[in-house]
């Protein structure tokens, strides 16, 4: 069999779908992926064929970049942020709007492609509809692959009408293909909004690969919090919303792992304080087991790779899906929230010693590796 697999742009769109896209390998499948933008070079580390689908500039268009002072960015972030958050388990309809652009520009390329390959599956990540469009061309069914915690099961119905664009630049009527399961990376009771018949896979981590440092294997003499922004947040608006958190770590009987990747500058941070440790790209999940905590953005991505390790977490959302995120770690007892201009030792010190989230957190571990790995889901 062989399974396009249509990602819209970006690494938290890309990282998810890779433990399906490897089971399938694995098990003697094709898989091809179509994305574009920074998830060309994801795929390609991630060891899977990939096509481009759009200049990395038109992809830019839509998105919009980094303008304007950081505080007014990152303003802008959380405000839009915010309004995503209002729609609750529905995807925003600014977020079909923008995703309906980036689906029109990938679109040609992902159907021409598919054209000739001949896929007898479409996967595609939620919000990626030139995936729809190329299913519906070559009647071949459509997989969508959540990432986060939000189920809306008539999602690719209210997208539709935002797809117009795409469907016509794939030239075929404006329908939706007859098969569309939907895959969702928790368990149904942690999903937000109604799972109806969706199938429940475990999140499994990845977050390509990179050399582990010897520290790592030492048990940690205290305990170890870890501090990560992923990587969206730094390219839109730099590191300052760390500040406050950097400011109390000396506070917190604790020692900080600071986790930026290579390419972030940490020069508006100032000088670290001795019990933070920064470290270049290192693969999240492995940074997480022995943590005692996570200090982050709310990024889908962290946020579930953090569920899967059983870890209390202390989310300072600062756009996009992160105040989704953010709420159903506090609702689901895995961990706090709060503006990252109100963070304190007091707020982390907390978060260590509640037993309570800690069992939750832990729970909550045992309930996803109890969900089907990725490799359960394919035949072969």
């Amino acid at each position: 069999m062989r399974v396009l697999f249509a990602v819209s742009p970006g690494i938290g769109h890309l990282f998810p779908t890779v433990p399906l896209a490897w089971a399938l390998r694995a098990t003697g499948h094709e898989v091809l992926v179509a994305t574009a933008a920074e998830g060309v070079a994801a795929a390609v580390r991630a060891g899977l064929p990939v096509v481009d689908t759009a200049p990395a500039t038109a992809i830019a268009a839509i998105f919009g970049t980094a303008t304007g002072p950081p505080d007014e960015r990152a303003r802008r972030m959380s405000e839009r942020g915010q309004r995503i958050a209002e729609a609750g388990h529905e995807v925003h309809e600014l977020l079909l709007r923008t995703f309906g652009e980036i689906s029109a520009v990938t679109a040609a390329t992902t159907a021409a492609v598919a054209r000739r390959w001949r896929p007898d599956l479409v996967v595609h990540s939620r919000l990626q509809g030139a995936g729809l469009a190329v299913a519906s061309a070559l009647g071949v069914p459509a997989v969508e692959h959540g990432f986060n915690f939000q189920s809306e099961h008539d999602l690719a119905a209210r997208f539709l009408p935002h797809l117009a664009e795409a469907y016509q630049r794939v030239g075929t009527p404006l329908t939706l293909p007859a098969h569309r399961p939907v895959i969702h990376v928790a368990p149904p009771e942690m999903m937000l909004g109604p799972s109806g018949a969706a199938l429940s896979m475990r999140y499994v981590p990845y977050n390509a690969g990179g050399e582990l440092p010897e520290w790592l294997w030492q048990p940690p003499e205290r305990p170890r919090v870890l501090i990560t922004l992923g990587t969206v947040v730094p390219r839109l608006q730099g590191v300052g919303g760390l500040s406050r958190m950097l400011a109390a770590a000396p506070d917190v009987d604790a020692d900080f792992v600071l986790a930026l990747g290579g390419d972030s500058d940490l020069a508006p941070l100032g000088p670290l304080p001795p019990n933070v440790r920064p470290v270049g790209w290192v693969p999240l999940h492995h940074l997480l087991t022995g943590a005692a905590a996570v200090v982050h953005h709310g990024g889908s991505g962290t946020t579930m790779a953090a569920l899967a390790a059983g870890v209390p977490q202390l989310v300072l959302p600062h756009g996009a899906d992160q105040f989704i995120n953010a709420g159903q770690v506090a609702a689901l007892g895995l961990g706090v929230w709060c503006p990252p201009s109100e963070v304190d030792a007091a707020t982390v010190a907390k978060l260590l010693a509640d037993d309570a989230i800690a069992r939750s957190a832990l729970a909550a571990a045992t309930r996803m590796a109890k969900l089907p790995a990725p490799a359960d889901l394919v035949s072969p």
